[in-house]
């Protein structure tokens, strides 16, 4: 059981490098349904990756864990590199990958849970909500120099979380039908106990005088068991991103975890203030609910979520901080991602135009 509040955690020596961790799917070629193949996976996997594919709770399902890199593009591309190689394994026996958030008309039935004690103990305690945990998120590590530069970089996380959902949102279908919604993986997500947009701390330690609560009563047994959309790592001595939605596109890979980079290296100088509970939820679901195109409440501002990223890669590029991180040159790039339709739109205009779920699947194929 973890415990304590260590501030050796952290990187002084290393700051701002980063880590991704991607969920996938692994589908039947032909009938587009989930195949419960991940072992057939491991069992071919290569030594060099062996550290880097780790099983997830359904066997439909593989996570590629990054090493740790100093560079936003290199951690993309060992993503990319890696589900080829992934595909390249299961392509002879039918199975193809995809960086699905949802599916478009899984059921739960069609998926095989791994025994194991840790996850048998979640579906004792989660029952049906676990069953219907059908879902697969992005999450991006990015090292901290100091307990209180994490705890800036956490809080600063928790009002601008709608902006990177936006941009990573990939889950309008569920269950055979249209949610109406961008991400809808957001809403199954929070109905787990302890997820969703967590509370403000002020300093490191008051935050682990929580994590120390949740251990001493036996409500978590590990850091894992904490399922927030940001979070402290007290693992790796990094703050996690939880909230995107999991997607394959190597470019908007790269872009977003270098806007979060730069992101980090600029609030933890500039520290902002809070935003009330109910305005960083309601900023969430305008981004769950429409995307890039939501609301953004910023005091008594209102604009586009879309202008308030644009707004914030100007200030991080004018201050340095997209420099100070490895993406010199790249704020071009970064407007013009945020310009770009979402993958939730595109998919939905897909399904619009063929009525076709598979067709909605075949785009999202890892080729």
């Amino acid at each position: 059981m973890e415990t304590g509040c260590d501030p050796s955690i952290f990187h002084p020596d290393a700051p701002w490098t980063l880590g991704i961790e991607l969920e996938v799917r692994l589908i039947d070629r032909e009938t587009m349904k989930p195949a419960n193949r991940s072992p057939y996976i491991f069992e071919r996997l290569p030594d060099r990756l062996r550290p880097h594919v780790h099983k997830e709770l359904l066997k439909s399902m593989v996570e590629i864990v990054t090493p740790v890199f100093d560079n936003a593009q290199k951690a993309a591309d060992f993503v990319m590199e890696t589900l080829h190689e992934l595909r390249a394994i299961g392509q002879n026996e039918g199975i193809a990958l995809a960086a699905l958030a949802t599916h478009p008309f899984e059921c739960k039935e069609d998926n095989e849970r791994f025994e194991d004690p840790r996850y048998d103990a979640f579906a004792e305690e989660l029952q049906i909500v676990l069953r219907n945990f059908l879902i697969s998120g992005l999450h991006i590590h990015v090292a901290m120099p100091t307990e209180e530069a994490a705890i800036r970089a956490y809080d600063a996380t928790i009002s601008h979380l709608p902006l990177f959902l936006a941009l990573s949102a990939n889950s309008p279908f569920h269950l055979g039908e249209d949610t109406g919604l961008q991400s809808y993986r957001s809403k199954i997500f929070e109905r787990l106990p302890r997820a969703g947009i967590p509370e403000y701390f002020s300093t490191y330690p008051e935050y682990c005088g929580l994590m120390n609560q949740l251990y001493a009563t036996g409500t978590i047994h590990s850091a894992k068991d904490v399922w927030w959309d940001v979070r402290i790592h007290q693992g790796f001595g990094t703050v996690e991103l939880r909230v995107c939605d999991a997607f394959y596109d190597r470019e908007r890979l790269a872009l977003i975890a270098l806007l979060y980079q730069a992101f980090l290296y600029h609030f933890t100088r500039y520290p902002i203030g809070r935003v009330y509970a109910q305005i960083a939820k309601q900023n969430k679901w305008n981004a769950v609910r429409h995307g890039l195109r939501g609301n953004f409440i910023e005091g008594d501002r209102v604009v586009p979520i879309r202008q308030k990223a644009h707004e914030l890669v100007e200030i991080l590029d004018r201050t340095g901080a997209l420099d100070a991180v490895g993406g010199k040159g790249r704020a071009e790039a970064l407007h013009r991602l945020i310009d770009r339709e979402t993958i939730a739109r595109k998919l939905r205009r897909i399904y619009e135009t063929t009525g076709d779920f598979k067709a909605v699947i075949r785009e999202e194929l890892i080729e």
